[in-house]
């Protein structure tokens, strides 16, 4: 009985299982290929300009910190500064006083831009004007002075041209009084932060211009309001007292800029940066990290020994020290003080008399080729003029007693002539 049930279970699996093959197989539908998606075109976007940055120890030129500083690029309102310097360089030479009068022109009148709205007719002396430019950055100002000191536009940038190119900017062609954008066609103003550099330490170099440009205000006319300097490294950086800004969309901003601390200048120029804020926090990193390289060291001391024993001709005692004239102190660069040479030059003898302090040569302080520094080379004491000596005269030697033979002058002084046509002037 146990068998037959055994057997009915295993009967009814199996009609289970023939029922369930017998039910229609579900429909699978075939998997869609994917469309291949397309990723979007890449867009390459033109990378900016690199910021150019330059620093420089004010009296030595000696480069501190140097970056794209030959990228050539337009100066914006920078390039007033070589009006600044033919102005104070005339005013040097005569050409014209800081009360010459000046007449605005429509023209200058027309200027945009920063300016001080000058009228056409009006007449400013030229220290005033200048104080627009150099302060207020006035394109109408600087137009006026052109015309007024040049006659023309077209004149004051030959003038300018020239002047730059003397200094060996020879990268720069300036095509405005201003530096505003020129109209469409025509080519912007063209420098590099070197050739600014160079500008601006001559630049440096002038009272007139470091008064003008470290003013922080201008008052234009009476009731005006206040303009500011538009160098706002002024505030922020105590040491700060000159030089120039510059701002149009094809430069960046830019600024010149020098600073003064424990008796070292330097002067710094940064083109380029994206905002007006940059610029300055930019200029004023870069000459807090020149100040922190350099040091001023004294290199020579006055009346230091550099030549020890110098012939003297006919001369009581016959040899003699030469020194330096004067102390020798200059900011220098840590890492190049060791690599610092003294370069001599006097002659290979000298002829009595000769008194203390004369100066007979020069000595010249050196890094690699560069002169740093330069300072006479003199004397050390007294020479006096032998009193016996030999004379030639008729091809007959004879030796005079010159303190007793009065007649042994001639010979003196004809042989002091013949000495001066040799080169070699009488007491050195």
């Amino acid at each position: 009985m146990m068998r037959c049930g055994v057997l009915w279970a295993v009967l009814l699996l199996l009609l289970a299982g023939i029922s369930e093959a017998a039910k229609p197989a579900k429909s699978v539908k075939a998997a869609t290929p994917k469309k291949p998606v397309r990723s979007a075109p890449k867009v390459t976007q033109p990378a900016p300009d690199p910021i150019s940055i330059i620093c420089a120890v004010a009296n030595t030129g000696v480069i501190i910190e140097d970056s794209h500083s030959g990228m050539k690029r337009p100066p914006a309102s920078m390039v007033k500064l070589i009006q600044m310097l033919l102005v104070s360089e005339g005013l040097e030479e005569g050409k014209w006083r800081l009360d010459t009068p000046i007449t605005v022109s429509a023209h200058a009148q027309g200027m945009g831009g920063t300016q001080v709205f000058l009228k056409e007719g009006e007449v400013w002396p030229l220290e005033h004007l200048m104080r627009g430019v150099a302060i207020a950055s006035a394109n109408d100002a600087a137009m006026a002075v052109a015309e007024g000191l040049w006659g023309n536009e077209a004149a004051y940038l030959e003038a300018a041209n020239a002047r730059a190119q003397a200094l060996g900017m020879k990268d720069s062609k300036f095509y405005s009084v201003h530096g505003l954008p020129p109209e469409k066609g025509q080519p912007f103003d063209q420098t590099t932060a070197r050739d600014m550099l160079t500008l601006s330490l001559h630049c440096a170099q002038i009272p007139m211009i470091m008064s003008l440009t470290g003013q922080k205000e201008l008052t234009f006319r009476p009731g005006d309001s206040v303009k500011s300097n538009t160098n706002k490294l002024l505030w922020r950086m105590k040491d700060c007292d000159g030089l120039k800004t510059g701002y149009i969309r094809a430069a960046g901003f830019c600024v010149a800029a020098t600073a003064q601390r424990n008796g070292i200048r330097l002067v710094c120029v940064v083109m380029g940066a994206g905002s007006n804020n940059g610029r300055f926090s930019l200029a004023e990193e870069v000459l807090e990290r020149g100040f922190a390289a350099v040091e001023q060291r004294a290199v020579i001391a006055r009346g230091t020994a550099l030549v020890e024993a110098l012939t003297v001709k006919q001369g009581i005692p016959a040899d003699i020290k030469l020194v330096a004239s004067e102390d020798v102190i200059l900011p220098v660069r840590k890492e190049d003080y060791p690599d610092l040479q003294v370069e001599l030059e006097y002659p290979q003898y000298l002829s009595a008399p000769l008194h203390a302090g004369q100066t007979v040569g020069q000595l010249r302080v050196m890094h690699k080729s560069k002169v740093l520094a330069q300072a006479p080379l003199s004397v050390s004491a007294d020479v006096a003029l032998d009193g016996w000596r030999l004379s030639v005269e008729g091809g007959r030697a004879q030796w005079l007693g010159l303190d007793r033979k009065h007649e042994a002058a001639p010979a003196v002084a004809a042989e002091a002539e013949t000495e001066t046509e040799d080169g070699f002037e009488e007491g050195g």
